[in-house]
């Protein structure tokens, strides 16, 4: 083969294998927090179900929509602080990524427009992630490598950041009705859009397998998804106690865009590529119980849910419209995640409530397709805690907590963390590359959250009804 040859083999490699990267990068298992709308919510670690009492229920269950007595209006700011640990290049290069900073945010109305019917509308971001490494300088397959010589094929220098944000948003469309004194159904129409942006270098060999070919590629991706729905059930059958069930079903964001690559030989322009795929966002079912007592001052709740990632998320396929380049698969195999919860609120004063509210959760990840972006595999368990005051139709809430796990150590590289050529397969236009994953090393992560909510309501007691508000 002449050098011209290798080196367009090479380049072709290269391509590839950054485009797996990318599509890599953005594949956090778990991508959905369980501490969001609103700040009551959040306090009590996710625990909605058969809780919800303001707008947020038609993210949560819409059938609770019928606790709003005439009008009401909620806003809510979450910040969801992650601080991500994983190696670049093996065991031993380990590092932190430092508070990644993403928004989430909600805002929603409902309204009665019959003494047995509540519609309304809102939109929120589904799921919310932004930032990454800072200043990584070297990147290798997993194997020991010597990043501090100068001369390192596997140093990126100068460093540079490895950055990632995606997030899905929502509009929605609720509609409650009452079917019986103590029984309600309702549904949301749910219209998904997304946007993902990826910086991100790989290490890759080209046509002289001993030099690695370290480049960067940048990624932009966005559009509309397939509508969906969320069920629900509220049913009070004594006084006091409240049973919520909602299903919500699977949808899926198409994205197109393109993808911005280093040249391919020394001197050539970087290489722009058309790029789609999806991302989807997998059924789930909630099953939630609460109980009001000592005077309507004190509920205890607990809510179980399961998302099905076995089904929607065993891969991600990368289209890419060049013959250069084979199209991409980012193997997930995710598990499907389990997810229980106990929470209490308590109104030590009239207007003053104060909640807490604890969580366990088995984690998505498969140890085989790690990243440096996924949580450790195994038990996530979550602490939460927050208060809020009610002023006449205003009722304001914050909330705070912290989720994390075990660090979770990988002693030997898996399948998939090899050179890119062992993992392409096919023949010309028909080639498949797999992305990286499941490189040896410590993987850890750590969850912050910080929430802030506020409610006005119309309603016969300017502040929903005695049970709800917790006022006596």
């Amino acid at each position: 083969m002449s050098v011209r040859g290798r080196t367009c083999r090479g380049g072709v490699i290269a391509l590839a294998a950054l485009l797996a990267l990318v599509a890599a990068r953005p594949a956090r298992a778990n991508p959905e927090p369980p501490a969001n709308y609103d700040a009551r919510v959040a306090a009590m670690g996710g625990a909605a179900v058969a809780t919800a009492n303001n707008p947020s229920a038609l993210f949560h269950n819409p059938a609770r929509l019928d606790q709003i007595e005439r009008f009401a209006i909620t806003a809510v700011a979450t910040s969801l602080l992650v601080n991500l640990q994983a190696p670049f290049a093996g065991p031993g290069t380990e590092q932190e990524s430092g508070l990644i900073y993403a928004p989430l945010l909600f805002l929603g109305g409902a309204g009665r427009v019959h003494e047995r019917v509540v519609v309304g509308a809102g939109a929120y971001v589904y799921t919310g992630f932004g930032g990454g490494f800072r200043n990584v300088d070297c990147i290798a397959n997993g194997d020991p490598v010597d990043c501090e010589a100068p001369d390192s094929p596997y140093r990126i220098d100068p460093p540079a950041d490895q950055e990632v944000t995606l997030f899905v948003a929502e509009f929605a469309i609720p509609v409650q009705v009452k079917v019986h004194e103590r029984v309600s159904l309702g549904v949301t129409l749910r219209l998904p859009w997304g946007r993902q942006d990826v910086r991100a270098h790989q290490d890759i060999n080209n046509s002289n397998p001993d030099t690695p070919f370290l480049g960067q590629a940048e990624q932009t991706l966005s559009g509309f998804g397939i509508p969906g729905v969320l069920l629900g059930v509220n049913v009070e059958p004594i006084d006091g106690l409240h049973i919520g069930l909602a299903y919500r079903s699977k949808v899926w964001v198409n994205l197109d865009g393109t993808t911005t690559t280093p040249p391919l030989v020394p001197g050539a322009d970087p290489l722009l590529v058309d790029t789609s795929t999806r991302w989807d966002v997998p059924h789930m079912l909630r099953l939630g119980v609460a109980y009001t007592t000592w005077r309507d001052r004190l509920t205890v709740t607990g809510e179980f849910k399961i998302q099905f990632h076995d089904e929607a998320n065993e891969a991600q396929v990368f289209e890419l419209d060049n013959p250069l380049a084979p199209d991409t698969r980012a193997e997930f195999r995710w598990k499907n995640v389990y997810f229980g919860n106990l929470a209490a609120e308590l109104w030590a004063l009239p207007r003053w409530p104060i909640r807490l509210g604890v969580t366990l959760a088995r984690s998505a990840s498969e140890p085989e397709t790690l990243t440096p972006f996924s949580p450790p595999p195994g038990i996530q368990y979550g602490m939460y805690g927050g208060f809020g005051v009610l002023a006449g139709p205003l009722q304001v809430d914050m909330a705070f907590g912290w989720g994390g796990g075990p660090a979770y150590t990988r002693t030997e590289n898996g399948a998939l963390c090899v050179d890119a050529d062992e993992r392409t397969e096919g023949v010309g236009a028909r080639r498949t590359l797999t992305a990286q994953g499941g490189c040896a090393g410590t993987y850890d992560v750590d969850s912050w959250f910080l929430s802030l909510s506020a409610t006005f309501r119309l309603g016969a007691e300017e502040g929903g009804s005695e049970s709800e508000s917790g006022e006596p």
